[in-house]
């Protein structure tokens, strides 16, 4: 696979290149996510796994197909393609997530929170994140998406407000530590969405949905924060300078 797999390299651009690698990331806890700007060395150190596995993991990952793997290619992709893209399943998994979860949560609490009363907790953090995620995508959607779409466009007139699209990326890009953050208690609460001896099955699938909410979450905000938000940025520079790439670098490129 990837034999010349550099310890320097950004871990966000290593995650937008080879997505086949997410897996690998994900089993040794790297943050590709929220912190895609430090490189593969410094995301090692912080997780605390050894770099040489990971450069093992890495070597042994089978390139990526691209008519049969189950992930595309995104960092090749338009903005138009990828915002599409987001909304039409990130943002729908997490309304999802949220729905089933309002449903769940309250019957874990009134059966279980007796004996676990980290419940109480997770309750609490489920509902902060609800709440967080709902407001944060419905910016994306009304403001931020439909401004990174007109950039893309070459005759289209930038009707956003006067200031760069910098400032509302800032923004998500502030939302997505907060709710990394959230995810990240919510495992230690959890032990890693691990059931006790105990949970009945309503039990297990609050887990589940929490495990699913959280990974999916993690892909969702790699790809704003590595691949679409800076392929923004450089199309507003591009448009100020009369030009107009159209497909996006991903994060760390030179170009």
């Amino acid at each position: 696979m990837l034999t010349t797999a550099s310890l320097d390299a950004p871990i966000g651009r290593l995650a937008a290149e080879h997505p086949e690698l997410l897996p690998v990331l994900d089993r040794f806890g790297l943050d590709y996510c929220c912190h895609g700007r430090q490189t593969l060395a410094e995301a090692c150190r912080n997780a605390g796994a050894d770099p040489r596995a990971v450069l093992k993991a890495i070597d042994q990952t089978p390139d990526r197909e691209p008519a049969t793997h189950a992930e595309h290619d995104w960092a090749s992709a338009s903005m138009c393609e990828l915002a599409d893209h987001i909304e039409a399943l990130h943002h729908r998994k997490a309304r999802e997530s949220f729905d089933r979860l309002s449903a769940i949560v309250p019957r874990v609490l009134s059966a279980h929170a007796d004996r676990h009363p980290e419940l109480r907790e997770v309750a609490a953090v489920v509902e902060q994140l609800r709440e967080e995620m709902m407001d944060h995508m419905v910016r994306e959607e009304r403001v931020l998406f439909p401004w990174l779409r007109r950039l893309e466009r070459p005759t289209a007139v930038n009707v956003g407000p006067p200031w760069s699209v910098q400032r509302p990326i800032d923004c998500m890009e502030h939302d997505h530590a907060s709710v990394a953050d959230a995810l990240a208690r919510l495992r230690r609460l959890t032990s890693g969405y691990q059931a006790p001896t105990d949970a009945c099955r309503t039990y297990e699938s609050l887990l589940i949905t929490l495990r699913d909410l959280d990974h999916d979450t993690r892909v969702h905000i790699h790809k704003e924060n590595n691949i679409l938000f800076p392929a923004g940025i450089r199309a507003e520079k591009d448009r100020a300078h009369g030009g107009l790439r159209s497909m996006p670098a991903p994060l760390g490129s030179d170009n």
